[in-house]
C-alpha cells in the first residue's frame, strides 16, 4: 500500500511539473503587443513616444513625464499637393498592421515577433478614411510643455532610394535649427533606428521633411521618439 501511494504521489508530482513547464512554454511564446516590442533596443532611461494609443488624424499626444505628470506634445504635419502646401493639419497616426491596398507592403513588417504598429506620417483624406500622402511634406513635434529636451533618437520608416535627401531637423526655443541630418534610406516599408549619440540638448521642436530626389513628392514616417526631459539624461 505504501509503495502504491508513493508511486501515485510521484506520478502526480511529475504530472504537475510537466503541466507547469507546459504553461511556462505557452507564456514564453505568447505574442507581445506592438507597444512592448517597439521598446526593445531603445536608449535606456529615456522617455518614449511610440504612438500606440490611437489612430487617425491628431493634433497632440499625451506623454508621461514622471509618476505624477502627463504633458502634451503638439504635432503638426504639412501636406504637399501639386507643389502647394495645404493649410490643414495632416498629422496621421497610421496603423501599419492594417494597411490600405496602396501601402500593403507594411504587412510584411508586422509578421514575426516585432510589429511596427502605429507610425506618425503625413496623411491625406481618402473618402471616410485616410492614407499616406506621397506628394511630399513635413512633420513637426513641439516639446514646449517640457521646456526643452535632450533628443536621443527615433525610428525612421519607409524612406526609399528616391527619397534620399529627406531630413531631420532639431530646433531650439527661438526656432533656430541646432542639428540637421539626412534621413537614412530604409527601403520601402522598412524601418531603421536612428540614434543621436549622447543626445542633442536644448531641443524645443523636432521636424522631419519628406521629399524625393526630383523634388516632386516624397513620403515616410517616424516612430519611437526617445528623449530626456530637461537638459541632461541621467
Amino acid at each position: 500500500m505504501k509503495t502504491f501511494l508513493y508511486k501515485a504521489l510521484t506520478l502526480s508530482l511529475v504530472s504537475f511539473i510537466f503541466a507547469s513547464c507546459d504553461q511556462e512554454i505557452e507564456a514564453e511564446v505568447k505574442p507581445m503587443t506592438a507597444s512592448a516590442t517597439k521598446n526593445f533596443g531603445t536608449v535606456p532611461g529615456t522617455t518614449i513616444i511610440n504612438f500606440s494609443e490611437t489612430t487617425g488624424f491628431v493634433n497632440e499626444v499625451k506623454v508621461k513625464k514622471d509618476s505624477y505628470t502627463t504633458l502634451p506634445v503638439k504635432i503638426k504635419a504639412t501636406r504637399m499637393t501639386n507643389d502647394r502646401s495645404m493649410s490643414e493639419n495632416a498629422a496621421l497616426l497610421y496603423d501599419t498592421s492594417k494597411p490600405d491596398k496602396k501601402n500593403a507592403g507594411y504587412t510584411a513588417v508586422n509578421q514575426g515577433p516585432f510589429r511596427l504598429g502605429n507610425v506618425l506620417t503625413v496623411g491625406a483624406p481618402r473618402g471616410n478614411s485616410a492614407t499616406i500622402n506621397d506628394k511630399g511634406g513635413s512633420i513637426e513635434l513641439d516639446f514646449a510643455s517640457f521646456g526643452t529636451v535632450v533628443m536621443r533618437g527615433l525610428y525612421i520608416v519607409d524612406i526609399d532610394e528616391n527619397e534620399r535627401g529627406s531630413t531631420l531637423e532639431l530646433l531650439d526655443a527661438s526656432g533656430q535649427v541646432i542639428y540637421k541630418q539626412e534621413l537614412p534610406v530604409t527601403g520601402a516599408y522598412a524601418y531603421q533606428p536612428l540614434v543621436l549619440g549622447p543626445g542633442v540638448a536644448g531641443v524645443a521642436k523636432l521636424r522631419v521633411n519628406f521629399k524625393t530626389t526630383n523634388g516632386k513628392g516624397g513620403s515616410g514616417a517616424i516612430d519611437v521618439i526617445q528623449f530626456c526631459p530637461g537638459s541632461v539624461c541621467r
